[in-house]
């Protein structure tokens, strides 16, 4: 028998314990019998309201697949305008754009797919039963890495990166917010040496590693917040 189990964290950098500030990351699961799925957000920090955005972006991401539920199909631009709906709605009556956020989430529903989808930066990976692994990450080659696309009233489908796979080609999905990827050199082998070292661990377990690796993160003078949840496939018996 086939289950889907995740496990993540989410941690306060030391930039924002230093001035007071909470945790601008949040991630949220679900499992269901209709579905699985991850989500994470991160609250863009020029906002007054970043937390709070991020927060109910995930909250958004997993209302807006739950209404796919037993549909014969997933649009992607139907999806993609849902949670931006959804979004809205769960701030009233703050101001959207003092709680533009990131949003990245990857799920299944029963049709045989795992969907993945990623508005903004931070990084996006799915580990093939290959071995191999498909990414989305933002590119900051260009010089704009300050122009980052979030949640707001005008963003659109084609805002959005979109990944999917059959479920039996995936063998996990990680998701890190840029606090994590800006610091990683080989995304591709960090993805990889992380879900092997966690897969064989209870959700509990694999979540606490997880946070201690985040809370003693390596990279020198790192400040950002830190978030990281996983997705994973796995066989068990069916006793």
């Amino acid at each position: 028998m086939i289950v889907w189990r995740s496990f993540g964290a989410s941690v306060i950098g030391p930039g924002h314990v230093a001035t007071g500030m909470p945790n601008q990351d949040a991630w949220a699961s679900f499992h269901h019998t209709w579905g699985d799925g991850i989500v994470v957000s991160d609250g863009l920090g020029s906002k007054s309201f970043a937390d709070f955005g991020s927060r109910a972006a995930c909250l958004a991401a997993a209302r807006a697949v739950y209404s796919f539920r037993g549909a014969p199909d997933m649009d992607r631009s139907v999806l993609s305008d849902r949670i931006k709906r959804k979004w809205i709605s769960l701030l009233s009556p703050l101001t959207p754009r003092d709680c533009a956020a990131t949003c990245m989430f990857a799920f299944r529903l029963n049709d045989g797919v795992v969907h993945m989808g990623m508005l903004g930066d931070g990084l996006l990976a799915a580990v093939r039963a290959d071995g191999t692994v498909a990414s989305l990450s933002d590119d900051k080659s260009d010089g704009f890495s300050n122009m980052t696309a979030a949640l707001s009233p005008d963003v659109t489908a084609e805002d959005w990166r979109w990944l999917s796979m059959p479920e039996e080609d995936c063998q996990s999905i990680v998701l890190c917010t840029d606090g994590v990827s800006d610091d990683l050199s080989d995304a591709t082998g960090f993805v990889k040496e992380f879900c092997e070292a966690h897969r064989s661990l209870s959700s509990v377990s694999a979540s606490r590693r997880t946070r201690e690796a985040l809370e003693n993160w390596p990279t020198p003078k790192h400040s950002d917040d830190k978030t990281v949840a996983c997705l994973f496939r796995e066989e068990v018996d069916d006793e």
